[in-house]
């Protein structure tokens, strides 16, 4: 099954989440952009990397680019947490 330009929506707190995969050789080049001078994986700079290649938000029946500032417009860090998983879960499956 192809990877690559794969769909999947979740409504989170009332917002619909678009996850579209960007692809195998995609999703490893994030990972890598990812690492620090350790080759320890970055948290922060992995949903980076999520927020700009796989996670949109579907505003008036279109997908829109987010970044980490977009969750502030919610109570808790949960959502983001969340979202994180998700796109995650969506893409390293």
């Amino acid at each position: 099954m192809a990877m690559k330009n794969k769909q999947a929506k979740e409504t989170i707190e009332g917002k619909t989440f678009i996850f579209q995969h960007p692809g195998l050789d995609a999703a490893l080049d994030m990972r890598e952009r990812a690492k620090d001078a350790n080759g320890n994986t970055s948290e922060k700079e992995l949903y980076k990397e999520f927020l700009e290649h796989v996670v949109f938000v579907e505003e008036d029946g279109v997908p829109q680019r987010i970044n980490i500032e977009y969750f502030e417009q919610f109570d808790s860090i949960k959502v983001f947490t969340e979202v994180m998983r998700k796109a995650s879960k969506f893409i390293f499956r």
